[in-house]
Formats: structure tokens, sequence, C-alpha cells
């Protein structure tokens, strides 16, 4: 109970820090409504002659990455960047000398980051959605909400992992780049899977890709309905958080500490 309970004073305190920043919260947001924009455009063009395109309609190409992208923008936490500037600073030192295991502090923080993204990008979320005439129709929100979940626990998983290279390497930046552009393109953020060829969607569908944002993309929008494709999202889930933890007990032992 200990445990739990300094996991949720973690995850509410970087949620105030995360949601306390007003000016912060307004271009965020100005931004992403902007990004929106831009990208309906974009996919208008591309249906502009064609009204149907990989067997899906605009609206349901559409409806996918904007879906997907306001996924990213939430469920993607900085986990990365704040392990490996925790290391580089020699802070992890006196984090690792702490009750709370590494893995399960920065996954309270990301948690609680997440929770205070949501707060204020959903509502924009819904005012594209209004504006461009979409909407999201789930066949049922406990099936899509059990695959959010296992789609952070992914996304939160890999990019601890990716900030484990801290222990080994002094600059992150381009490891962490290639790590969200392959996991927006593979995971169907950028393009819905459904324009893949036949087996690069077979493939990616039983590897973790997919389950990054196609899966809970589907059971957004109804596209998905039984248990199946979750089944595997939280197999890979589960694997991705027994990776990490021996990840990070395998490179805290070679611990090399930049900086102080």
């Amino acid at each position: 109970m200990s445990t739990l309970r300094a996991c949720y004073q973690l995850a509410l305190a970087n949620g105030r820090v995360t949601a306390t920043d007003r000016k912060g919260r307004l271009i965020i947001c100005v931004g992403y409504l902007l990004g929106m924009w831009l990208l309906y455009w974009l996919w208008r063009g591309l249906y502009l002659n064609d009204p149907s395109r990989a067997g899906l309609d605009f609206a349901t190409a559409l409806t996918h990455v904007a879906t997907a992208q306001t996924l990213f923008a939430i469920i993607t936490t900085p986990a990365d960047w704040r392990l490996a500037r925790e290391i580089r600073s020699g802070e992890v030192a006196s984090q690792l000398t702490q009750p709370m295991n590494l893995a399960l502090r920065h996954g309270a923080m990301a948690l609680g980051a997440v929770a205070a993204k949501a707060l204020y990008m959903l509502p924009a979320f819904a005012l594209f959605l209004w504006w461009a005439g979409l909407n999201l129709a789930p066949s049922s929100w406990p099936l899509a909400l059990a695959s959010l979940a296992c789609s952070f626990v992914l996304l939160y998983c890999l990019a601890f992992i990716v900030g484990l290279a801290g222990f080994l390497a002094t600059d992150l930046w381009g490891i962490i780049a290639s790590k969200d552009a392959v996991v927006q393109f593979l995971g169907g953020a950028l393009i819905p899977l459904a324009f893949f060829p036949p087996t690069a969607q077979t493939l990616l569908h039983v590897l973790p890709f997919a389950h990054f944002f196609n899966t809970p993309v589907a059971y957004l929008t109804g596209q998905l309905h039984g248990l199946e494709s979750l089944l595997i999202q939280a197999s890979w889930a589960l694997a991705f958080m027994l990776f990490a933890h021996l990840a990070s007990q395998q490179v805290q032992r070679k611990l090399v500490v930049f900086g102080a």
C-alpha cells in the first residue's frame, strides 16, 4: 500500500506541474489545432480525385489519423528525456537509493503527465471533430479504454528502455527522434495501416508496432469489436514491462554517472 500511495502522490504532483503552466497549455492547444487543420486539408487533397483509398473513405481515414495523432500527443511522455537528463546530471544515483524502483517512479510521473494533458487536449480534439464533421463510435468503451491503457504501457516502457541508453551514451537525441518516427509510422499514426501491403499489415499486427496506435484507434472508431487484438496487445504490454525491468537491472550494473 505504501508503494501505491507513493505512486499516486508522485503522479498527482507531476500532473499538477504539467497542468499549472497555463501559457504552455494554450500554446500546445493552439499548435495542436493548427496541426489538425493542416492534416485535414492534406487528407482532403489526397482524396480529391478518389473517394476511396485502401478501402477507406475520406472521413474514416481522417478520423483514424487525427485520433492517432491526438493519442501520440497525449500518451507519449518525455520519460526517455527525463531519465537521460537524470543520468547525465548524476541525480539518478540518489534515485537508485530510494525504496521505489526507477521504472515505477518514472511510470508514475508519466501517468500524471498523461492525465494532465488529457484534461486540456481532449476538449481541443472534440472541437476539431465537431469542425471536421467527424465522430468516434466505439462498439465498447471498456475495450477501448483497456486498449488505451495497454498503449500507454507499451509507449512508456519503450521510452524508459530508450532512456536507459543514457547509461551508455551521452546524447540520445538521434535515438529518441528515430524511436518516435518509427513508432508513428509503423504504429499507424502517420498513415492508416490499411495503406500498407497485406503482408506488412499482418506482420505489424503480430509484432507490437500496430498496438501502439492502430489497435486503440480501431477500438475507438468501432473498427474492432472482439477481444483478440486486445489480448495480443496486452501480451506485448506484459512483455515490454518484463523487458524494461530486465534492461533496468542489467544496465544499472554498468552505472556511469555523467556530470556531478
